[in-house]
């Protein structure tokens, strides 16, 4: 059994619309990973939605303004769903690609992703590294339809005449999680 080490582990997040993009982070809190002799096979994490932040807008006040907006109703609802959970399910090694090549990470992790009560599976390639003492996994960048977790505020696939005002669906994570033999 390993368990996250939360202060060298962390979720990116990445989000678009029309003309621009903001991105931050959000903490992962707590986690715990199995092996199944020396491979990865299952586990979970959580992630503290009340710690999201902004990096890329100077200004403190319009920085707090849209973190305030990312943890109101219109978005992650943090009040009331104030954790996203991810679940692993499955961890397989990485496949070569019709094109001969590993595309540069050494497994494929599924699992399912609870957010605001939403939970949908999900699979993406990772990075994982093992050694006697330490799993550390990096993700490049997992983009997500964020209106599959009712997450819908200005979505243009969910509400018609937003013209050029909407907030683009996909949203974008990385992860980079590091664990510790107990």
């Amino acid at each position: 059994m390993y368990t996250l080490n939360d202060s060298n582990s962390k979720l990116h997040w990445k989000g678009f619309k029309p003309g621009g993009k903001h991105h931050g982070t959000v903490d992962v809190i707590t986690g715990k990973v199995e092996t199944d002799g020396d491979q990865l096979s299952r586990g979970s994490f959580e992630i503290d939605l009340k710690s999201i932040k902004n990096e890329d807008i100077g200004n403190k006040t319009i920085r707090d303004k849209l973190v305030s907006h990312l943890k109101s109703k219109d978005f992650f609802h943090v009040e009331a769903y104030p954790k996203a959970y991810f679940e692993i399910t499955r961890v397989e090694p990485a496949g070569v690609s019709d094109s001969g090549t590993d595309n540069g990470h050494t497994h494929v992790v599924t699992g399912d992703l609870t957010i605001r009560g939403n939970t949908r599976g999900i699979s993406f390639p990772a990075n994982i590294s093992q050694d006697d003492r330490m799993i550390r996994a990096r993700t490049g960048e997992i983009s997500l339809n964020r209106t599959k977790w009712e997450v819908n505020h200005m979505s243009r696939s969910i509400f018609a005449g937003l013209k050029d005002q909407f907030i683009n669906d996909e949203m974008v994570v990385k992860l980079d999680l590091k664990f510790e033999k107990n």
